[in-house]
């Protein structure tokens, strides 16, 4: 390699040739060549780490000052040479705190001799060797030393003695009855080995966490549900919710479709997700999410899935109590990967690409060009648009076809001119257009990296992830960095230090905010008809009229002094761009110190703060700041007269932050009696915690990215709007200031007591505060309890056969709550800047203070089994319970004189019942040959037991299509779908019947606007059921798993034909072809038929009727996973190959006939998506 960094590398040399060790040997002084070059970096840090391997190679000690000083510079600039080359290649500023996360990890890591040091002798291994279960000696234990020759067994009290020729290797121990353990030694270094026990082995190491405390499986009272590594890694995703998509029997994930190819980064909303239903009327429905002990206040996607070791849910009132509050919604533990101590250096890399195909946007059920074309024909002809042609005030945009139609009437143009034009617009497609010029197949990449090991007193992981995004659309990509070090070191005999530094950033470009780019959403008014071109026949980007004003009047006025008023789509692309960089940065120390064997002391802080700055330009060539500024321009015969908006580009700044700080002070005590028959492990403590959200935005006009200048505009006073001379409006600012501060005290404990390891009794207790409450203290204080016990039925000696391995009843009652951020007691001011016409500064109350606010609380019942057959054959468990959620925040109505229509306070109440059923199976056991199979089904139906808002009136509760129903009503589902009864068509004009006051009618203003009892509930708009079925099949080192998945007893509205929509907006769709046309149509259809006047009332209420109601219920095949296991291959130690197909959509079955798929209904689906993947441990 050439282009050398010579300073650099005149160091490096230096510093390699600085001394010889002394002592080592003539052969271990080695000189470093240090290759640096910017035209290959990945080449530079693949060759940087290949050094770093060698010298983590542990080498002879150094004897003298000198060659200490040469180690610790040699191994140190190795890292240094990894991080410029990493930089280089990513070029991201971020790499100075990789460097720092990398010196950490390295500055604690212990070097000691190796075999072929010219080190002389032998060495010896000592230790002892005691049962996991209840501590005693394990006599007659195989011990032997990879690599060696010799072997040698434990002694009575579990003593033993291997002599060695190599000073640091890998040691076995193996026994009948006892799982077969691999640690690494260190000669001289006494060693405390635990063997576990065959019949353990499955509860030791399913071990939950609830980010407090661990608890073995095998002695939880309480309902947890444990996802391991294994499981998540056998789908492959850029997210952790991608990965839990399926695996878990409890959480549901609903995803909105509608608009996923139209949302930039920064507007996904969070993932949606429920864990046994939903417990909030209001306000942000927050689920916890803990990222090993501390509530993580960031987005999901800043998390790299490959730093998850495993992932806990928190499902009744024992498992999510000890959180309080911020249990109320139920609670997600990620545990993070850590090193191990004495655990050899592992270096572990992992690679997946993935692609998917282009979005299917033929899916979508809207009308085709030919009918949409009789539609505006006959509109035309009936005199709909005569008020537009002749609009000389507003002159809002008319479709291609209308302006011909115009022209013709006007003697402008010939009628065969018109019909031969007409008749090209019948033969497009916009579809095709937006296919191939704006959907791409989108492309992921992802990378993990990651370093680990740990020696008597010191334990490490540093992992690096790197994903790279380009997205369906043309205009959106993203990528993400991730870093993340964990260090564990033993500075003293009973003490602990733990310091883990998380820090992620992502960045995303998407179109404008003021430009979207998708099929059905670029528009400036309405949506764009069904014909519209983006290219003309050579395939150039052409103008479209999708704009809020004619042509006829952009291209007069002004006298050609104006700025170019046409609009091009797909010019668009590079115009304008929205660019979103969040940062997450996270820092977790803990300190813990044994006070004596039984009691340990834990204090932790954990900052965190997540920032996301948006960048929102939009480029002065690009349509909307033409727009803008010829929209306030004043002209007159001469020319322009005044420009309030500059003739340049806009920019719109947006800064968005949230800090959070936690203190947490706990004392940890666990004891087992001398007998074993008793054992306690019980938790206390208290923490303190503060989290602070601002946000600002501004906008600035004549802007010039080159030297960041700009120009000022007046933003207090009132501009004519397209030169007219009267009325006006404000330049849009787009400022906007916040800063909320929220504060919280806890103290909580948890006991958790066992008796002859088959009866479990578990209590724990939580007090909260927050200042978010009234000024009683009663209200700012909110105690939350919970108990719960179980009893391993299979340990009794009246049960023991070979039947039951675990048989396993569990029993839970408490109460968890809930803190709603987006309300408070006090009374909440908005300052709103000044008035344009006083200049004074004005505020209005958003909210009316409540000093009765107070906590939401939700009260959890659970009953639970959980049973292993025929020696784990078949194995699961069995969940019912019964969630309440009590004194919910809700709207209020209030006498309207006081200034407000309502206030919020508690009153709310849901009721949950549900059960929930896991599977698993080991169907074919064999030496070639295995199949295994995991069965997942729940069940959540949740009602409205109390809602004190009333609605006003039958139409403001009706469900219509799209997202689920967010109206509530006593005694009904949450998510309930309510229709008005439909009669069918009336056979001599197809308009829609209803029934009013029992009767067949078709007033429909009075149907809409009367009683809550014109409506008929049809069912439940969630799934009551949902089921998972997995199927994995494995032949030698080869594993294919396939996964079915069910959605039952649940209803949706489906899009349909409106004349308000077609006209008004061009929404027209596919069912327009079935309409009533003819007397005896009404038997075969339900459309109703077109109608002139065009009558909205009628059309709200058939989009509002039974007629629309589909039966959601589906099973499909969802998704498929392969993997191969090379095994260890030279210096390898282990390779895997794996693939993952996921968004088959192939529906196996569906309740309706309409072929509609209910889990997108009126959404693009989500394109099949095929991943590949390998995984090497060096």
């Amino acid at each position: 390699m050439t282009n050398r960094s010579n300073l650099v590398s005149a160091l490096l040399d230096k510093v390699a040739h600085l001394a010889s060790i002394n002592g080592a040997g003539k052969n271990n002084s080695k000189k470093v060549q240090f290759a640096w070059d910017k035209k290959y970096p990945f080449d530079c840090i693949v060759y940087s780490l290949r050094q770093m391997m060698s010298v983590c190679t542990p080498v002879p000690m150094p004897r003298s000052g000198k060659g200490m000083i040469q180690l610790a510079l040699n191994l140190h600039f190795l890292v240094f040479n990894v991080i410029i080359c990493l930089s280089k290649a990513l070029k991201n500023k971020q790499a100075l705190l990789i460097l720092v996360c990398l010196f950490h990890m390295f500055s604690l890591s212990a070097q000691t001799p190796r075999k072929d040091s010219g080190a002389e002798g032998s060495f010896s291994i000592s230790g002892t060797v005691v049962s996991s279960v209840d501590g005693k000696p394990v006599q007659g234990v195989s011990i032997r030393a990879e690599g060696e020759k010799g072997r040698t067994s434990s002694n009575k009290d579990g003593s033993f003695i291997l002599s060695v020729s190599n000073p640091k290797g890998i040691i076995s121990f193996s026994h009948v009855g006892y799982k077969r353990l691999e640690i690494s030694y260190t000669a001289g270094v006494s060693l405390n080995v635990k063997l576990i026990p065959l019949e353990n082995q499955l509860e030791e190491v399913e071990v939950v966490s609830t980010g407090y405390q661990k608890i073995p499986k095998e002695r939880a009272a309480g309902s947890f549900e444990l996802i391991n590594n294994s499981q998540l890694n056998k789908r492959i995703g850029a997210t952790i919710m991608d990965r839990l998509e399926n695996v878990s029997v409890s959480l549901r994930i609903d995803k909105d479709y509608l608009y996923q190819d139209r949302m930039q980064y920064a507007g996904i909303p969070q993932y949606n997700f429920d864990i046994r239903g939903r417990s909030a009327i209001s306000g942000a429905a927050t689920r916890t999410i803990i990222l090993d002990n501390a509530v993580f206040d960031g987005d999901l996607r800043d998390i790299n899935p490959n730093d998850i070791e495993s992932v806990s849910i928190l499902k009744d009132a024992v498992a999510a109590s000890i959180w309080g509050t911020y249990g109320g919604g139920g609670v997600i533990v990620l545990t993070t990967k850590k090193g191990n101590y004495n655990a050899p250096f592992n270096l572990s890399f992992t690679t997946n690409q993935t692609i998917s195909k282009r979005p299917n946007i033929y899916k979508l059920p809207y009308l085709n060009s030919n009918s949409f074309i009789d539609y505006e024909i006959d509109l035309f002809n009936k005199g709909y648009f005569d008020y537009g042609l002749s609009d000389t005030y507003s002159y809002s945009t008319l479709s291609p076809v209308v302006e011909l139609l115009g022209q013709m009437r006007g003697g402008s143009i010939t009628e065969q001119e018109v019909m031969t034009k007409i008749n090209q617009y019948r033969q497009y497609d916009t579809r095709d257009d937006y296919y191939k010029y704006v959907y791409r197949p989108a492309f992921q990449q992802q990378y993990a990296l990651s370093l680990a090991g740990g020696n008597r007193t010191t334990a490490y992981r540093l992992s690096l992830g790197l994903d790279d995004s380009k997205n369906s659309v043309i205009t959106s990509s993203n990528n993400r960095m991730t870093v993340k070090s964990s260090v564990k070191v033993i500075p003293t005999k009973n003490m602990e230090l733990n310091a883990d530094v998380t820090f992620s950033k992502v960045h995303a470009r998407d179109f404008s905010n003021n430009q979207v780019i998708s099929y059905r959403g670029t528009n400036a008014v309405g949506y764009e008809w069904p014909y519209l071109k983006l290219v003309d026949d050579n395939g150039n980007p052409i103008a479209v009229d999708i704009v809020p004003i004619r042509s006829v009047y952009r291209d007069t006025a002004g006298n050609g002094k104006l700025l170019n008023w046409d609009f091009n789509p797909l010019a668009e692309v590079d115009q304008n761009y929205q660019i979103t960089d969040p940062k997450d940065f996270m820092i977790n120390l803990n300190l813990a110190y044994k006070i004596f064997p039984e009691l340990k002391v834990n204090t932790s802080y954990i900052f965190q703060d997540n920032s996301g700055p948006i960048t929102d330009w939009t480029g002065q060539n690009s349509f909307w700041a033409r727009h803008l500024v010829n929209f306030y321009t004043k002209w007159d015969d001469n020319g322009i007269i005044q420009r309030p908006i500059p003739v340049g580009d806009m920019i719109q700044f947006v800064s968005k932050s949230t800090k959070s700080q936690t203190a947490r002070v706990q004392f940890d005590y666990n004891t087992i009696s001398k007998n074993g028959l008793h054992r306690i492990d019980a938790i206390i403590g208290g923490e303190i915690r503060q989290r602070q959200q601002s946000s600002n935005s501004s906008t600035l006009y004549g802007y010039n990215k080159d030297n960041l200048n700009y120009q000022q505009v007046d933003y207090t006073k009132e501009y004519p709007v397209l030169n007219l001379g009267f009325g006006g409006s404000l330049i849009p600012d787009g400022v906007y200031l916040e800063d909320l501060v929220n504060r919280y005290i806890s103290y909580y404990g948890n006991l958790n007591y066992t008796y002859r390891d088959k009866y479990v009794f578990s209590g724990s207790f939580r007090q909260d505060a927050s200042n978010l409450f009234g000024a009683g203290a009663n209200n700012k204080w909110q105690p939350l309890w919970s108990l719960g016990g179980s009893w391993v039925a299979s340990k009794e000696s009246f049960i023991k056969n070979d039947l039951f391995s675990l048989l396993k009843l569990r029993a839970s009652y408490g109460f968890v709550g809930r803190a709603n951020p987006s309300f408070s007691g006090l009374p909440l001011l908005s300052y709103n800047g000044f008035d344009n016409i006083t200049g004074l500064p004005y505020a209005s109350i958003t909210s009316p203070a409540n000093p009765s606010l107070g906590w939401e609380k939700i009260e959890t019942l659970n009953l639970a089994l959980d049973f292993s057959l025929w020696k784990d054959r078949i194995a699961g468990s069995l969940d019912f319970y019964h969630k309440n959620s009590k004194e919910l925040i809700a709207q209020i109505q209030i006498d309207p004189t006081t200034g407000f229509e309502g206030v919020r306070k508690n009153g709310g109440m849901l009721k949950a019942k549900g059960f929930e059923l896991t599977l698993n199976s080991k169907n074919i056991i064999g030496s070639l040959f295995n199949w295994n199979s995991r069965f997942l089904l729940s069940r959540n139906r949740t009602m409205v037991s109390s809602y004190p808002y009333k609605m006003p009136y039958a139409s403001s509760v009706a469900s219509q299509s799209g997202a689920v129903n967010s109206y509530l009503l006593e005694g009904y589902d949450e998510g309930a779908v309510f229709v008005f009864p439909f009669a069918g068509l009336d056979p001599e004009n197809g308009d829609p019947l209803g029934y009013l006051d029992g009767q067949v009618s078709k007033d429909y203003s009075k149907i809409l606007y009367g009683p809550l009892d014109q409506l008929k509930y049809i069912g439940s708009g969630r799934p009551i059921y949902y089921s998972s079925l997995e199927n994995e099949f494995s032949v030698g080192n080869l594993s294919v798993s396939f996964n079915l998945q069910a959605r039952l007893k649940f209803f949706f509205m489906r899009q349909g034909f409106s004349d308000s929509m077609m006209a008004m907006y061009r929404l027209g769709y596919a069912d327009y072809d079935d309409r009533w046309k003819n007397p005896g149509d009404e038997l075969t259809t339900n459309v109703p038929s077109s109608v002139y006047p065009i009558d909205s009332f009628r059309d709200e209420f058939y989009n509002k009727s039974e007629a629309r109601v589909v039966k959601g219920d589906n099973i499909r095949l969802q998704d498929i996973s392969l993997s191969y296991r090379l095994g260890k291959m030279n210096k390898i130690k282990n390779i895997s190959v794996h693939a993952f197909i996921k968004n088959m959509n192939v529906i196996l079955w569906k309740a309706n006939k309409l072929g509609i798929d209910p889990e997108y209904r009126d959404a693009v689906p989500l394109p099949l998506t095929v991943s590949f993947g390998a995984k090497m441990d060096l």
